[in-house]
């Protein structure tokens, strides 16, 4: 059996006995469905519990469940779920925390419970099924916008998503059906594929303009990252952040503790308005490798001569319909504030032939003057950018969908967090392009260079100190 999915859970307790409370993406990711029943195998002595829909070869379960469910609000359907407890879990302690693995082999599923394993300085690393495309790693993975642009150059292969958003990871699970997902803490990820490369796209909210402000999150999460990284075997890191994280403590921390292993290093501003999109979206994006002949193959792509787009070009067909607001209570609202009266509306209320817009948030639908939205013809009323629009003007593929049961407004949140597709794709296929050149040489380029050293934004070349 192939691992599909696994998650970091905390032991609840019922009639204060342990509870195995198993989430809907945990059964979804099991295919379990309500009603099925369950057959459950307990092993003090491994302190392990196994669960599965087929009975164990001699018939030794311990007990046998059903598969229940609760209707989603969103979608309307039955999800599954499992809540057993009991003096059967005893040696699971309340408020532990346990790792729950998904096993899938056709319609047979396993899923394994045991107490969390964590060590420090040690991280298990899974070989992973050989592919004639580059095996890539996503790490703070989100909904897996990022992932899913690099797939769809057709020269990578999705093998494993970590993310700590529940809803996130039912979206990646959903799209990327042969990989793998893990589902929590990323300082409690002891599985790592191994991989060609990695993609590290860290909170950014501590630096960001746009973000929350959530205080130095960042620093705790270097050192698993850089676990992480180097237990996947990653010949080359590819980063996307705000461009005060590469400014930041975090991010000279986390090249210090990778230079080792990655002693090439390189960061590019790129602006995605430059790159032919209509909203601006300003990122910093980093690329790191072990090796000095693909550092040398590889460079950022340069802003093409582009055919401006106009926002009608992104905007939905007339045959849609959209719910409009009045203009007047928007302004009304946004002069009782003080503190808002000097902002800028330039480019809030825009008209479908503006080719600029504001950059899309987390937060788009919390009524901002720092956001775009469309302005009706009548001038008079307003609306949002629909989930489709933001995904065409966001360049991510048509094939990449939402689950249903995602509520709206986190769909939004979803892709205010994730990043522009059309630049995505281009530095993806530049570090495609270096890595099949540096494969399929024949020569060898002498490393000259001894010492660490990273290129800065200038093209400057910098030793590392």
């Amino acid at each position: 059996m192939n691992m599909k999915f696994k998650k970091v859970y905390t032991v609840s307790k019922k009639a204060d006995k342990p509870r195995l409370w198993l989430q809907h993406i945990v059964c979804e990711a099991a295919d379990f469905q309500p009603g099925d029943p369950l057959y459950i195998r307990v092993n003090e002595d491994e302190e392990q519990i196994l669960i599965q829909n087929y009975d164990f070869p001699d018939e030794s379960a311990d007990h046998i469940i059903h598969v229940a469910a609760r209707r989603n609000r969103v979608s309307g359907k039955e999800r599954p779920l499992v809540d057993t407890s009991g003096e059967r879990y005893k040696f699971l302690s309340i408020k532990q925390k346990v790792e729950i693995a998904v096993y899938k082999k056709g319609s047979k599923s396993q899923i394994v419970i045991q107490p969390l394993r964590y060590s420090l300085f040690t991280n298990q690393t899974l070989n992973t099924q050989k592919d004639e495309r580059i095996r890539l790693l996503s790490v703070c993975a989100g909904a897996g916008m990022g992932t899913v642009c690099m797939a769809d150059t057709n020269s990578y292969t999705p093998i494993q998503e970590i993310e700590l958003d529940e809803d996130s990871a039912e979206v990646l699970i959903h799209n990327f059906p042969n990989s793998t997902v893990f589902n929590g803490d990323m300082r409690d990820c002891m599985e790592i594929a191994e991989v060609d490369v990695a993609l590290v796209t860290l909170p950014c909210g501590e630096f960001s303009t746009l973000g929350y402000q959530e205080g130095n999150v960042m620093n705790d999460l270097v050192l698993a990252a850089s676990k992480i990284i180097k237990s996947s075997k990653a010949s080359m890191l590819f980063f996307e952040n705000v461009p005060k994280f590469y400014k930041s403590d975090a991010w000279f921390r986390l090249r210090e503790l990778l230079r080792d292993e990655y002693p090439f290093w390189t960061t590019k501003n790129i602006e995605a308005w430059d790159f032919g999109s209509i909203a601006t979206r300003n990122r910093t994006y980093g690329f790191a490798c072990r090796d000095n002949e693909v550092f040398q193959a590889f460079d950022f792509p340069t802003a093409p001569k582009i055919r401006r787009r106009k926002l009608k070009d992104f905007l939905d067909s007339s045959k849609v319909n959209h719910e409009w607001k009045e203009l007047d209570k928007w302004m009304d609202s946004f002069n009782s504030r003080e503190a808002w009266r000097d902002r800028d509306l330039s480019r809030t209320f825009v008209t479908k032939d503006v080719n600029k817009i504001s950059c899309i948030p987390a937060r788009y639908t919390a009524h901002s003057a720092s956001s775009s939205y469309v302005l009706h013809e009548d001038g008079k009323r307003w609306r949002f950018l629909s989930i489709a629009e933001i995904k065409r003007i966001l360049n991510v593929p048509e094939w990449f969908e939402f689950c249903e049961h995602t509520p709206k407004t986190r769909q939004y949140e979803m892709l205010g967090q994730s990043v522009d597709g059309t630049v995505i794709r281009a530095i993806a296929n530049k570090i495609a392009y270096a890595y099949t050149k540096v494969k399929t040489s024949t020569k060898k380029i002498t490393n000259s260079l001894t010492d660490s050293y990273t290129i800065n934004n200038q093209g400057q070349l910098e030793l590392f100190l």
